[in-house]
Order: structure tokens, then sequence, then C-alpha cells
């Protein structure tokens, strides 16, 4: 694992960004997945100008690596929130955005493995330890893409409540991740102070489900000074 720690949110965005755009400029299909939330909107606004209309980026493949499915919609709300963040304004058309959905879900690894693999992944760190779609104490670490009924009270997260128009949850598992060319987490705010110094210091675990990522091969932390304000740099030069 490498540690990225940069002064500021913009800092940060744009490390991940130009990671990003490397990724893009190979000379082959590139298959990328992003993250919704709050960390990655600068990211974004840096981004969609250099990738809107690009001729270079029209073979970009974008996959969704989570979801949580309206039963009376044809899109849940990740993707909604991706089209709002980045997708719209960067003129990406629906036909390049894969989705995981009630019908393909079980084969959705399958599919992207046969697609080349994704070659980067951008994530978010949850302020609880959570990652894509795994939640604290009921993560499946030998798990790929899987399904969680809401009405399973003992395998979904308690802060989820009642969800009468997504009766499930989809999403990628550890087993999917670790599959990935290059994961990239960013992490930002003096709120993730506390959950960024236990998931660097604490070993693999359920409560803090994203530290089973630190078995990946290829990954890369970024967070800004606010995120390591807790952590001591020179204690993960050589992690």
């Amino acid at each position: 694992m490498k540690l990225i720690i940069e002064e500021n949110e913009h800092k940060m965005s744009e490390s991940a960004m130009f990671i990003l755009l490397g990724a893009m400029m190979q000379d082959k299909r590139v298959n990328i997945s992003l993250t919704s939330g709050r960390s990655p909107k600068t990211m974004y606004e840096m981004m969609i100008p250099y990738v809107k209309d690009q001729e270079k980026f029209k073979d970009i493949q974008y996959y969704l690596f989570d979801e949580n499915p309206f039963i009376d919609e044809p899109y849940g709300p990740n993707w909604k929130d991706m089209q709002d963040l980045f997708f719209r304004d960067a003129h990406i058309p629906d036909k390049r955005i894969h989705i995981m959905n009630p019908d393909n879900w079980q084969n959705y690894d399958n599919e992207i493995r046969n697609a080349g693999g994704i070659d980067v992944m951008v994530i978010g760190l949850g302020h609880d330890g959570h990652f894509c779609g795994n939640c604290p104490r009921c993560t499946p670490f030998d798990s790929y893409t899987y399904c969680i009924d809401f009405k399973d009270k003992q395998a979904v997260n308690p802060t989820y409540g009642d969800r009468p128009r997504q009766p499930f949850t989809l999403t990628m598992g550890p087993k999917s991740l670790m599959r990935v060319k290059h994961l990239v987490m960013i992490v930002n705010g003096k709120e993730k102070a506390e959950i960024l110094q236990r998931f660097l210091d604490e070993p693999i675990n359920q409560d803090v489900p994203a530290t089973i990522l630190k078995l990946h091969p290829n990954f890369t932390v970024i967070c800004d000074q606010d995120a390591a304000s807790l952590i001591d740099p020179q204690k993960y030069i050589h992690f």
C-alpha cells in the first residue's frame, strides 16, 4: 500500500485525477470505476474539462460498483448521483456506463473480467469504515459481487432502516476489488481522521471492513492533511 498525504482537498483531488487520466490515456479499451459522495466532488469538477467531448477518451468504459435499485425505476440513486457529479457534465453517454441491476449482478464480475478487468477504481472511506456497499459487521470477506436483502437485519447495516422501494442492495465484494489493477482510496476532512487512523493501524477486522483492502497488491491511499491529522506519516513509509 502507498500512502500519499497532500496539503489540502484540492491537491488530493488533483493527485487522484492524474492517476485516472494516466490510466485513461492507454491505447486500448480502458475500464474505470468511480465513487459518488462528497469526497470526489472536487476531483470531478477538475476532471470534467479534461474529459468532456475529447475524442481520445471515447472508448473509456465506466462501471459502477454498487447500487440500491428502486423497484419502480430503471436507475438507482448511485447512477443518479454520478450523473449529477460527473457523467452529465462530462458528456458521458449512457451506453458507456455499466450498472449492476437485479438481472445482471450475478454475472457482473464475469462481464468485467471478459471486458479486460477494471484498470483503475476510485473509492472513498466511509465514516464507519465501509467501502462500496460493504458495511461493518456484515461484509463477507470471501465474496465477489453480492446482494443483501434489507429484510435480513443480520446482513445489513442497522442504520439503513426500512426502504420499501429499495428492497435490496447490490455491491462488489472484497474479492471483486482485489481484481482491480489499481485501487485508489481518497480520504479528506477532519471528520475522517479517526477512521483513517483505525484503518491504517488496526488488523483486518469486520468492524472496519475497509481494512481488508490493505491486502490489495496495488493500493494507493490519498488523503489531505486534515484527514491525516491523527497519524504519524513516518510510521507508514514502508507499508
